[in-house]
């Protein structure tokens, strides 16, 4: 495999892609990045630009356009592609069922029809815990444990699973779908999270505006109350693509990318205050959010035994990053 390889990567605009952009050009990869900047930003991809000093190509259109997927396939003629782009918000989803499984599932379907029929043969999946559900136990959930999504959106993720799957046992093709679990932190502020869901994020900005962060849901069984999740940060998940891409090995089919670690919501909010010198200060509870489960960690003995992976950062040190990339 060389280190020259060209990588098409589908949401390369937004906070996940650019993140993974940034370690495949890092790792001397040529990158392409398709994006609908619906939610991406350019500014990420001139960033990018300027830091490696190359020109990024920044093909914008919709990943349901299949005609102008094509095009580009053709014209840059990618080693593989990582998808990245989604419609993600949990609770957006029940509202939008419809559009989130057009774009998470079927548009995902024909885009590996696409790179079957233009012989493209290495698809890594960016996939989400979202697809486990709610497990009714509090120990760290692997691969295999049941599938029930609670969200259109972990549904419509799931489906595009399976479809991934078809393509990855098709001899020849190599790649792998990877679930991660709460995706947080930053390399730089230009490739900061400008999500309205994520928790961080949001505590954060309350913060520094002087409100009460707001908890949804405290009757969790949970030890505190409130749901638990497990927090990688966004330079671990990058890590995972980028040895996904480089192993020559069969990969698995799925592979959970996570710390294997849970924080609750009440500690999270804790951490981000004792960051900002804040040691006492008030939260709002709220009632629950629909498609929000109890507990969620990742087992991740099947990614660290294909490629030795363990996360670099822990939860201190990805809110350390957005602190001072916020600050």
């Amino acid at each position: 495999m060389t280190t020259q390889q060209k990588w098409l990567i589908t949401g390369g605009a937004g906070y996940i892609g650019a993140h993974i952009v940034d370690a495949f050009l890092a790792d001397g990869k040529d990158v392409i990045v398709y994006d609908s900047l619906y939610r991406g930003l350019e500014s990420r991809i001139e960033y990018l630009r300027e830091k490696h000093g190359q020109e990024i190509p920044l093909v914008v259109a919709d990943i349901r356009n299949t005609v102008k997927f094509e095009e580009v396939l053709a014209f840059y003629a990618p080693y593989g592609v990582i998808h990245t782009a989604a419609l993600k918000a949990v609770g957006e989803s029940f509202e939008k069922s419809d559009e989130y499984f057009e774009v998470n599932f079927s548009a995902t379907n024909m885009m590996l029809e696409s790179l079957t029929k233009y012989k493209v043969n290495n698809f890594i999946f960016s996939s989400t815990a979202a697809v486990y559900g709610s497990p009714n136990h509090s120990y760290p959930i692997k691969e295999d444990d049941p599938k029930n999504p609670i969200s259109p959106y972990g549904a419509s993720k799931l489906a595009a699973e399976g479809e991934v799957n078809r393509y990855l046992k098709i001899p020849g093709n190599r790649g792998t779908s990877l679930r991660f679990f709460n995706v947080v932190g930053t390399v730089a502020p230009e490739l900061i999270d400008n999500s309205v869901e994520n928790l961080v994020p949001i505590v954060i900005n309350s913060l520094k505006e002087g409100d009460a962060p707001r908890i949804y849901g405290t009757d969790y069984p949970t030890p505190d109350g409130t749901c638990v999740r497990d927090y990688v940060d966004v330079r671990d998940v990058a890590s995972a693509h980028l040895l996904s891409a480089r192993i020559e090995k069969e990969l698995p089919l799925v592979m959970n990318v996570g710390t294997g670690k849970g924080a609750s919501v009440r500690e999270v909010i804790k951490l981000i205050g004792a960051t900002f010198g804040l040691e006492n200060f008030e939260t709002v509870a709220a009632a629950r959010r629909e498609g929000d489960s109890g507990f969620l960690s990742a087992d991740i003995t099947l990614i660290d035994s294909t490629f030795g992976y363990r996360e670099s950062y822990d939860l201190a040190d990805s809110i350390r990053s957005l602190f001072r990339n916020t600050s």
